[in-house]
């Protein structure tokens, strides 16, 4: 018994020198206050213009010429589905928006998220971000369009990339747009500590959407009490709550997927009352 009490303090002792002796941020990372974790960094310098990188995609408007106002729908990684292609531009569209679906994945050739370490690859993040910044440019075109403050909304690997651009200053599409707000759903707040633009935003989360600490990461983020940040978090939701094909499997990052109708509807209601502050 003395040995075995001996082993335990011994193998205590090596796990609290690993934690206090713990090596800094390597050349080219970086290490988040909120989340402890290090990764690549940064993913853009501050003040990065984004090169063109145009796909194929879903628009709509309402009926009649306009001018609307507009969102871009930064699609999961489940890709086209029919949440991203149909049913949030049917709603945008009830509330008098304009919107476009830019096929993000498409430009990889891929249907749907391959694998964790695609999503993680810096390369493919800054490529998906260029697609949705080009997005941006040609919704602008569009005569229907307002021309102020057009907004972003995205789903898990699309609130990944709003929390991206959330971190850099001055990021700009092509053009030289920049997004009037946005609202990432079921995100990834794992490196948000908003050190880019703050432009409005919510933050819409679900409860037990917590695989790998996701959400106690968010709760960070929540208390930071960030300058234009809304937070809401839906009780007893899953990720993915919004699509109607989620029947409780996981996708690459582990998260259980499960569809929510009342989830869905209390996230429209607090989506709606957002965008009347913003108009």
């Amino acid at each position: 018994m003395k040995h075995l009490i001996t082993s335990s303090a011994f193998t205590l002792a090596l796990v609290m020198l690993a934690i206090i002796h713990t090596p800094p941020a390597n050349a080219g990372e970086r290490c988040s206050k909120i989340s402890g974790r290090c990764f690549e960094w940064p993913l853009l310098p501050h003040g990065s213009k984004l090169q063109e990188t145009k796909s194929k995609g879903v628009w709509t408007k309402p009926d009649g010429e306009g001018p609307f106002p507009a969102i871009i729908i930064a699609e999961s990684c489940g890709g086209s589905k029919a949440a991203v292609d149909k049913m949030w531009p049917e709603y945008f569209n009830g509330l008098g928006y304009a919107t476009y679906t830019p096929r993000i994945l498409e430009r990889f050739g891929e249907t749907y998220c391959p694998s964790l370490k695609f999503v993680a690859n810096n390369k493919n993040r800054i490529k998906m971000l260029s697609i949705i910044y080009t997005a941006l440019d040609e919704i602008l075109e569009k005569p229907y369009v307002k021309k102020d403050k057009v907004g972003v909304i995205g789903f898990s690997l699309g609130g990944i990339l709003i929390r991206d651009f959330g971190e850099i200053k001055n990021l700009t599409s092509p053009a030289g747009n920049k997004f009037g707000y946005a609202i990432p759903v079921y995100p990834n707040c794992t490196l948000w500590e908003w050190e880019g633009d703050q432009i409005p935003t919510l933050l819409l989360t679900a409860e037990k959407d917590n695989a790998k600490g996701k959400h106690k990461a968010c709760l960070k983020v929540k208390s930071q009490n960030f300058a234009n940040l809304t937070y809401h978090e839906i009780k007893g939701a899953y990720h993915a709550f919004d699509d109607k094909t989620a029947k409780g499997t996981k996708d690459v990052a582990d998260n259980i997927m499960k569809y929510d109708e009342s989830a869905l509807n209390e996230s429209k209601e607090v989506i709606a009352k957002f965008l009347e502050t913003i108009r």
